[in-house]
């Protein structure tokens, strides 16, 4: 009986996986999006075949745009055109139908919870400078605690990105250390687990769906995991007889009568929270491993930044870019390299539009390859070296640079994650001097996956001597 159904099941899958391989009138099989390599692999084909790729999935073109300049043309220029968002089976899933911000379409529902969310970060930002100072601060002790010997960064990076958004969140009200590093460990594996190959073939195969999937159900329980974190926040939030003010939670409740947009619905209001944690936490510390790995290499780039940090007085803060422009360009370099999503979030045209002189269709996707638009010849001198002082130099591409998207649905948590990683790095290098671990230095190659981490690495991290000493 299971033999049948097998068997059944593949006389199924044969007319879709023949449309998905076919090449045909200029258009590539849409199995290149399920390569092993990703955003890598969609960035060498647009290398040899153009900046706007189409392909063909279940009725609908599927435009991947690998340049900087098409992808503000669709985004910037005709970005009401381009606001919905594709139907996705994995989306729906982990976003209760399309409840959240990142995979919801532009609903009135969706417009408030935009507005509110925006609001809410924006009152925020007044205490970020002292909220990441003793963040970063804490983030320093943990890694002192290691003495100098090997450690893997990435799992502390996690905790304390995750932390920095639980405070602006929550305020005194943040959860136990050991919850919430519980749960920073549950979204970085949710992260991992939806960006396998097995389980986003869900999305380009609806047969598949009948059959078992381990990665599936993973991800279901994580999602649950998530879910269920959330929801104790809010309920710890709401029955405290004197909630923080100044709150994220707090101005999403309607609480703050100066954010537009509040108070949301449960579902909304969950959802917002998830995004938010999700946004500035995983990519951040991804980025901020990535920086490390980076620095590695260059140890003389390490000294020139620590010399900076030293003419400034006291700890670097958000407001210190312009005093410290070569931490600056290091985090702008590093975001270049190694956008935290390489191919963003997908959009769909709402309407007929046009694109690079091309008529598009409404339903038509597209699909922004942020890593090959970064690392574009023809706009970036040495494209794939690690060089931050490209952006000290007179006429740098500033906007060429777009590690969070552009347009309307471009990352709202990107200022946060910007200043996050400018005090962060900041502070390491002010605290330490990195050496490779006894593995050696880093290995720099992209993996796939929704969110670009680099390959695991240990390294030293030898506290400096205190600024003044001899």
């Amino acid at each position: 009986m299971a033999a049948a159904a097998l068997l059944l099941l593949l006389l199924l899958l044969l007319p879709p996986l023949a449309a998905l391989l076919r090449r045909g009138a200029g258009r590539w099989g849409a199995l290149h999006l399920l390569h092993p390599q990703g955003a890598l692999h969609l960035s060498r084909l647009a290398r040899r075949r153009g900046p706007l790729l189409r392909m063909r999935l279940g009725g609908r073109d599927v435009l991947v745009l690998s340049s900087a300049g098409i992808i503000r043309e669709a985004l910037v220029r005709h970005c009401g055109d381009w606001l919905g968002r594709p139907p996705s089976y994995l989306g729906s899933l982990v976003s209760h139908g399309g409840q959240d911000l990142a995979l919801g379409g532009p609903c009135p529902g969706w417009r408030q919870q935009r507005g509110a969310a925006r609001g809410a970060l924006a009152r925020a930002g007044t205490q970020l400078g002292p909220l990441l100072w003793l963040q970063g601060q804490e983030l320093c002790e943990e890694l002192r605690s290691h003495g100098g010997a090997p450690l893997d960064p990435f799992e502390v990076f996690t905790f304390h990105t995750c932390s920095t958004i639980a405070r602006l969140l929550f305020g005194d009200l943040v959860p136990p250390p050991g919850e919430l590093r519980a749960f920073s460990c549950c979204l970085g594996e949710l992260l991992q687990v939806w960006g396998r190959s097995t389980v986003r073939a869900l999305d380009l195969l609806p047969p598949l769906r009948a059959l078992p999937n381990p990665g599936l159900r993973e991800l279901l329980r994580l999602v649950q995991h998530r879910d269920a974190f959330v929801e104790a926040q809010i309920r710890r939030h709401q029955e405290c007889p004197s909630p923080p003010s100044d709150t994220v939670l707090g101005a999403l409740l309607g609480r703050d009568p100066r954010v537009q947009g509040a108070p949301l619905s449960p579902l909304r209001l969950h959802m917002a929270l998830v995004d938010l944690f999700i946004g500035g936490t995983e990519t951040t510390a991804a980025a901020l491993g990535w920086a490390v790995a980076f620095l590695l290499h260059r140890p003389e780039l390490q000294a020139r930044l620590r010399a900076e940090l030293r003419g400034l007085q006291g700890p670097p803060g958000p407001g210190d870019t312009g005093r410290l422009p070569l931490l600056q360009a290091t985090v702008s370099e590093t975001l270049r390299l190694r956008p935290p999503a390489p191919l963003g979030l997908p959009h769909c045209a709402l309407r007929h539009t046009s694109l690079g002189g091309l008529p598009i269709v409404a339903g038509t996707i597209l699909v922004p390859n942020l890593l090959a638009a970064q690392q574009d010849p023809v706009i970036w001198q040495q494209p794939e070296a690690f060089l931050p002082e490209r952006f000290l130099s007179p006429g740098a591409p500033w906007r060429s640079l777009l590690p969070f998207g552009c347009g309307a649905r471009s990352c709202p948590g990107e200022a946060l994650a910007r200043a996050e990683l400018f005090v962060f790095l900041g502070l390491i290098l002010r605290e330490f001097r990195l050496e490779p671990g006894p593995e050696g230095l880093p290995g720099l190659g992209v993996s796939p996956g929704t969110v670009l981490r680099c390959p695991p690495f240990r390294l030293r991290m030898v506290p400096c001597q205190p600024p003044g000493s001899p």
